[in-house]
């Protein structure tokens, strides 16, 4: 079985619904890993966070993750600029990372056809195991 010491979770700091951040501090800390949680500015995509500091999205995750996961846990906040899902590889390749997990939020046929989706080319371009966890 894998050792997964350094995992990757990204970020969306634009969706309203991040659910899938607390079931990946959970997943870091059954494994007892450190866990980068970093989020791309994607200029290509559209509108984009106004901030991209690492303080934005420590903020986004205390705001919906309990405080006592996150003490537990060793965890690192980046932020990154370019293409989302070669950021994200970039990320991984430059940091020794494990595992990738992103959320997933499950669109219509018709939306998924018409635009790209971060967490599919994410996969389409790691090299290494990602983790996809459903929105609740």
């Amino acid at each position: 079985m894998n050792e997964f010491r350094n995992m990757l979770y990204a970020i969306d700091l634009d969706a309203e619904n991040i659910s899938s951040v607390v079931d990946a501090l959970e997943f870091a800390e059954r494994f007892k890993s450190r866990l980068h949680i970093v989020y791309v500015n994607d200029p290509q995509a559209g509108y984009r966070h106004p901030t991209d500091r690492e303080d934005a999205v420590a903020l986004k995750v205390k705001a919906v993750a309990p405080q006592s996961l996150l003490e537990k846990l060793d965890i690192i906040y980046a932020t990154s600029r370019g293409d989302a899902a070669e950021e994200i590889v970039r990320y991984a390749e430059e940091h020794q990372i494990d595992l990738i997990l992103v959320g997933h939020k499950h669109r219509s046929k018709v939306y998924s056809s018409m635009f790209d989706s971060t967490d599919v080319n994410i996969i389409d371009t790691a090299l290494l195991p990602v983790l996809v966890i459903p929105e609740k």
